[in-house]
């Protein structure tokens, strides 16, 4: 028997979801491979030979939490379920050897579909309406994602015009980031590519990236490609990460974007002695994650504000 151990804290799942035997769920959504090179020609890239190191790094990240669940009741006395949430973003800007924190942003949302809800005041701010498609659990989470990821755009913006690279944790699913973003995927769920080009991905050394391909999602179409970083260890797929950009940047460009993020991002690759996400959840991204837990507030002070509030209501 040929075994290994995910280097992954068990706590965070795996970064690598397989479905079944045969590895990642394969996916329905439309992917094209002849973006950057045809398909049967993919192999590993190394950055171009005039590609330019980014001289200052932006990375954008925003964190989430569920702080109460709320029942709302209406005037012809129905009951619909909300979730107070408080969610943050912040980002890092790294540079010359240096990072630091430039930019971290804190919002409290109460998402429902009733339309008799109001706003929440607490004296660490208010939790603001937010509407969500329906009574549904997932549909409220998602109303608390939407909240996150504009606010996460709304960082990213501020501090993204000294910047030569920006990279958002996570995918680009909300709209408005600035022009040229990389959204950075650590972990996979879903097999994108055929047999011949989903060989490539597990051949690819440190610093090593595919070829763009674009795949075309319900709400989102991006230009894609896998990026392997330097200390992943357990499995064919170790180390891997997805980069996307939207699809309105020009491929020559998004290939200049990959290129920079190959010669960028395996520096900031974590140790598992130091992250149990090791190494794709990056240095500036992991300090980061920490502070906007910090930055959210005691999640007990909250929840009995909301409790004293409910009962004088």
């Amino acid at each position: 028997m040929r075994w290994s151990v995910d280097a992954w804290d068990p706590g965070y799942g795996s970064s690598l979801d397989v479905d079944d035997a045969d590895g990642l769920a394969d996916t329905n959504v439309p992917v094209e491979v002849d973006v950057e090179v045809a398909g049967p020609d993919w192999a590993p890239r190394d950055p171009a030979s005039n590609a330019v190191r980014p001289t200052t790094t932006l990375f954008c990240d925003g964190t989430l939490r569920t702080d109460a669940r709320i029942w709302i009741t209406g005037p012809d006395g129905r009951v619909r379920p909300a979730l107070a949430a408080s969610v943050a973003a912040g980002a890092v800007r790294s540079a010359g050897g240096r990072a630091e924190v430039v930019e971290v942003t804190v919002a409290r949302v109460l998402v429902s579909a009733s339309p008799d809800m109001g706003a929440i005041p607490t004296p660490w701010g208010g939790y603001e309406p937010a509407t969500a498609g329906s009574d549904l659990d997932a549909a409220l989470v998602a109303a608390v994602l939407q909240a996150m990821g504009r606010l996460e755009v709304q960082v990213a913006s501020a501090a993204a015009a000294a910047a030569d690279l920006v990279v958002v944790d996570g995918r680009l699913q909300a709209p408005g980031h600035p022009p040229g973003t990389v959204g950075y995927v650590k972990a996979h769920a879903a097999r994108y590519l055929a047999d011949r080009q989903h060989e490539v991905v597990a051949a690819l050394g440190p610093g090593q990236r595919t070829p763009l391909f674009r795949v075309q999602q319900v709400r989102s179409t991006t230009l894609s490609w896998y990026l392997r970083l330097p200390g992943g260890f357990g499995h064919p797929w170790a180390g891997i990460v997805r980069c996307e950009v939207t699809n309105d940047v020009p491929p020559a460009r998004a290939a200049t974007l990959a290129d920079r993020a190959c010669l960028a991002l395996p520096g900031y690759a974590s140790q598992p002695h130091k992250d149990s996400r090791a190494p794709q959840n990056l240095v500036p991204v992991g300090a980061l994650e920490h502070r906007l837990r910090h930055a959210l507030g005691d999640p007990r002070l909250l929840e009995r504000h909301l409790r004293r509030v409910a009962v004088a209501a």
